[in-house]
């Protein structure tokens, strides 16, 4: 059996198969607060089909109910910044996920095809602030199906955040917000 490792994210592996994981980079605003950090995906994963569908945890197993979130830099609603080498983030409590500069995900497969979709520009309005952005839904579909989705995460790119985050974000290229804190969306 091969010794536990850690690599520089400090995510404890076995045996880490490189060509297989990426870190990648993001935050999450919960209801108390904004985490950033690492979490690890599949080379093939995107980070929307890891907060959908389960990702893995700091030894690698799937994890639905909650992201695992390495290095994380912590600032709740009480105040001062503190640090955890690792977090396990309950998915229900969070408001939405964006993408920070990550390891370059590998080319895309058969298993992600490229289908075109329509961005639609959308106000999404929760509970602490308001994100604008483009929503992408199929050709034919209107932006109330778009919502209807089964999927617990809906993608958001080119997101403008008002007020601005905890830390002065202003704007991400990506967000998964989980619909369970949409207040309403208009466009």
């Amino acid at each position: 059996m091969m010794e536990e490792q850690k690599q520089s994210s400090g995510i404890p592996v076995s045996g880490l198969d490189s060509g297989r994981f990426r870190k990648l980079k993001i935050f999450i605003q919960t209801t108390n607060g904004l985490f950033s950090g690492y979490t690890l995906c599949q080379q093939q994963q995107r980070l929307l089909d890891a907060l959908n569908k389960g990702g893995f945890s700091g030894k690698l197993q799937s994890s639905s109910d909650f992201l695992t979130l390495v290095e994380a830099d912590v600032v709740t609603s009480e105040g001062e910044p503190r640090r955890m080498d690792i977090a396990f983030i309950r998915k229900s409590n969070i408001l939405f996920v964006g993408e920070g500069n990550s390891e370059p995900a590998a080319a895309p497969s058969a298993a992600y095809p490229i289908r075109r979709k329509k961005p639609v520009q959308a106000a999404i309005s929760l509970a602490q602030t308001t994100l604008t952005g483009n929503m992408h839904s199929e050709m034919w579909e209107e932006l109330q199906d778009a919502l209807n989705r089964s999927d617990q995460f809906i993608p958001v790119t080119d997101v403008i955040f008002n007020p601005a985050l905890q830390g002065g974000i202003k704007h991400a290229d990506f967000v998964a917000v989980n619909k369970d804190h949409i207040i309403y969306v208009g466009k």
